[in-house]
């Protein structure tokens, strides 16, 4: 292996790294407190954005890495390996989340299990997001929220 060829290597995996990194960063700091409220996201608009966005970066690292008559099917591989991984990273990722009519439901007496919705995952927040609609939940009814 060339020294060229081990830097590209040793820069494609630094930069997967921190990739994998900050988006299981959100994750592991929700878990620790006690959360605010909660609202709920569309599976698919997930996943969607970070597996187009793993799909041109493994595209690109294919492409460099690839030999010179395999860069076609290299480039390819890349793609797709890119395009699994920014999925699956995107699905498990609370990150920049849009939260379904913009409407998040704040816990007011305590936490509780939501209702679950068909096709929706329930993503919860340690911090109010701004520009919601702010609702919670007293005796089975949705009510308006005007507090702080």
């Amino acid at each position: 292996m060339t020294r060229f060829t081990s830097l590209k290597v040793f820069a494609l995996a630094a930069g997967a790294l921190s990739l994998i990194a900050g988006a299981t960063a959100p994750l592991a700091a929700s878990a620790q407190g006690r959360y605010d409220g909660y609202c709920y996201v569309k599976k698919s608009d997930l996943a969607g954005k970070d597996a187009a966005i793993g799909a041109v970066a493994g595209g690109i690292a294919g492409n460099l890495l690839g030999k010179k008559g395999d860069k076609t099917k290299s480039t390819v591989v890349g793609a797709a390996v890119g395009g699994a991984a920014g999925y699956v990273i995107g699905k498990n990722s609370k990150e920049k989340v849009r939260c379904r009519g913009a409407n998040y439901y704040v816990f007011t007496k305590g936490e509780y299990e939501p209702a679950p919705k068909a096709d929706h995952k329930v993503v919860y927040f340690e911090d109010r997001p701004a520009g919601m609609n702010y609702y919670y939940i007293s005796k089975g009814k949705v009510l308006r929220y005007r507090g702080h």
